[in-house]
């Protein structure tokens, strides 16, 4: 239940340590203060991620989580399975995942489209 709702069916709520008690008005506004914090740390997070994403790019960093496999490797990988190789040898040779190999044949695939 939310504090609305509580308030709509006369219950107070009465928070000991921090000396909140819903039953007045000056209370009421502060926990409703209180209830607003979580919301504007989320959306100051989200502004900081996007802040942080927009200086890396300005820089020319790279974004995001680094690719498993560099360019010369992935281009080895297509090859290999242009020539029949299996998706799992394929893997095994690169240690990684197959979910991988397949993710980055996929990406070529709707590069082609």
């Amino acid at each position: 239940m939310t504090v609305k709702q509580l308030r709509d069916n006369s219950i107070a709520i009465r928070r000991l340590r921090e000396g909140i008690d819903t039953s007045n008005a000056t209370c009421r506004m502060i926990a409703g203060v209180l209830a607003s914090l979580p919301e504007l740390e989320l959306e100051l997070q989200r502004e900081r991620k996007a802040a942080a994403r927009a200086a890396r790019q300005a820089r020319g960093l790279p974004i995001g989580r680094p690719r498993a496999l560099d360019p010369d490797k992935a281009a080895l990988a297509r090859r290999m399975r242009d020539n029949g190789e299996p998706v799992p040898v394929i893997a095994e040779t690169f240690g990684v995942s197959r979910a991988t190999v397949y993710r980055m044949l996929a990406d070529d695939e709707q590069k082609a489209s």
